[in-house]
């Protein structure tokens, strides 16, 4: 007797699959490449403004500025050295999130947020052994209000790192997973180089 049995034709490979989910567009990178926009404008704003103010007040700015005060910076060298190094740990973490080594992302982070406090911890320091007073002079009140516009921007960076930690803590991590730490490390970058920036201007340039 013959086989009557229909041969099914084999499909082709991927021909009924199921499409997977659409790639998510990386709004949360966006936004955060938005609000570091913003952020620059505002601290390159007060830099000029810092910088507009020094060279209107006298022939020798740097002496009447301060009316013959002096400055101490080494501390505040410290604290941004201790910045660049946390720079280096924040991006070894993304990489490691982009490998799927957990381990490795939350060691990352956590050296990354430790000296982020290292670094508030030297500036307070060298604030208050600088004895100056707000309100005492146009340069104490436009030193004190630049650097506190500086500090309001690490201590956001603080925050948004702590949160994306937290949600690699969760199992965010991952090639394709990695992105929110990425923009949290992406807005930290920015971070440093506004606190950089102001410390030349204000603090070595003065």
């Amino acid at each position: 007797m013959a086989d009557t049995t229909g041969t099914v034709e084999a499909s082709q490979p991927g021909r009924y699959s199921v499409p997977g989910p659409p790639p998510r567009p990386r709004s949360q990178l966006v936004g955060t490449g938005f609000a570091i926009a913003a952020g620059a404008m505002a601290v390159a704003g007060a830099l000029g403004h810092y910088m507009a103010r020094r060279h209107a007040s006298g022939i020798d700015p740097g002496h009447d500025w301060l009316a013959g005060q002096s400055v101490p910076n080494p501390q505040l060298v410290y604290a941004l050295i201790t910045l660049l190094v946390s720079v280096v740990t924040a991006h070894w973490a993304v990489w490691a999130s982009g490998r799927g080594e957990r381990g490795h992302t939350w060691v990352g982070m956590a050296l990354t947020l430790v000296m982020g406090l290292a670094f508030f911890n030297m500036v307070m320091f060298s604030l208050n052994r600088m004895e100056f007073e707000i309100g005492s002079g146009e340069w104490a009140t436009l030193a004190f209000a630049v650097t506190g516009l500086s500090l309001a921007i690490l201590i956001v960076g603080m925050f948004y790192l702590g949160l994306m930690t937290l949600r690699s803590l969760g199992g965010s991590v991952g090639r394709d997973r990695s992105t929110p730490l990425g923009a949290a490390v992406f807005f930290w970058d920015f971070a440093v180089l506004a606190w950089a920036a102001t410390w030349y201007v204000v603090y070595v340039v003065k």
